[in-house]
């Protein structure tokens, strides 16, 4: 009698190896025998009735490998007493193809800072036209780190620790002039949050420092209003004051109102309003703080404008406001 192996049945059937294991070790191939650690498969053989109903529409949805070798460890699961996720890591396809399509810009390099590794979304942020312009580019080496306000953050992520920054201004002009060679001013503006940390190898030593990258802030538009949005987010808890706001980009309070409100629908005070709005709603989840607490937190009167402002934007008031966030 002829024979296949686990693979090439799996071929032959349209189904995952180990699937077609399980299969085997359950009795369900009809002449299947164990030879060692191999499972010999007649070639003749009929194909089990495959119980994985929901496998078709999840290959129909995203027609992609990953995601039969996820369902066939989870067909797994259903007889063992739990989830074997470890086996994921024998995997080494669908680890990368996970990194590789993971949604956030990321890039893995050397301890030495040698960028080994980009994602999709990384270059994706960097409007990178190749994949190639990695190589060679040493994150420690880089100059402009104590520029960008991120020398103190690499260092402490090189030495093995794990890292976060908040709310950092990324270069962005720079970073697309340096990856797509595209030198056309932008007008936009982002910052990032980061987190960086380290992989070890069996001796605890450092073999590669992982780096994610996800938005914090991003403005689009007239460098003017731009700039004036920025000042407002950093400078929420101060008074609202049109002159010093209008000043800062040379222009009159006049004009700069009627340039932000043609860009953006809204005046430079009402989007002031509006982020202090914002900060009210994230504080007052905070059930710790007393309502009176939140309005100081933010630098608000209760009984001024921007209270009643709160109540015409949301609909109620702001202890309204809690005791619908924060019921059980």
């Amino acid at each position: 009698m002829d024979y296949m192996t686990v693979k090439e049945a799996g071929e032959k059937w349209g189904l995952g190896s180990r699937i077609v294991t399980l299969y085997c070790a359950e009795g369900k191939i009809n002449g299947a025998v164990k030879k060692g650690n191999l499972w010999l498969i007649p070639e003749d053989a009929v194909k089990p009735e495959d119980r994985r109903r929901k496998k078709a529409s999840i290959k129909e949805e995203t027609g992609s490998a990953v995601s039969q070798d996820i369902y066939d460890l989870y067909e797994q699961s259903k007889h063992q007493d739990s989830w074997p996720f470890e086996s994921l890591y024998e995997n080494k396809e669908l680890f990368a193809q996970i990194i590789k399509h993971f949604p956030y810009p990321l890039h893995i390099c050397a301890p030495d800072g040698t960028m080994l590794f980009a994602n999709e979304a990384f270059f994706e942020f960097v409007k990178s036209p190749t994949r190639e312009l990695i190589k060679g580019n040493n994150i420690r080496n880089n100059p402009n780190l104590d520029r960008w306000g991120v020398k103190d953050f690499v260092r402490r992520s090189y030495q093995g620790e794990i890292v976060h920054a908040y709310d950092l201004r990324v270069p962005l002009q720079e970073l697309i002039e340096k990856y797509s060679g595209n030198a056309e001013l932008l007008s936009e503006s982002l910052y990032h949050n980061m987190t960086a940390f380290p992989i070890r190898d069996a001796h605890h030593k450092i073999a590669y420092i992982v780096t994610v990258f996800t938005t914090s802030r991003y403005y689009q538009g007239r460098d003017e209003v731009i700039r004036g949005k920025e000042y407002i987010d950093e400078h929420w808890k101060e008074e609202f004051d049109i002159d010093k706001l209008s000043g800062i980009v040379h222009m009159s309070r006049y004009h700069y109102t009627r340039l932000f409100k043609q860009h953006t629908g809204i005046t430079p005070y009402t989007y002031y309003q509006d982020v202090k709005i914002s900060k009210l709603k994230e504080k007052l989840c905070d059930i710790n703080l007393s309502i009176t607490q939140v309005f100081d937190e933010c630098c608000v009167d209760y009984n001024g404008n921007i209270s009643k402002k709160f109540k015409q934007k949301i609909g109620m008031t702001p202890s309204q406001y809690r005791a619908m966030m924060t019921q059980k």
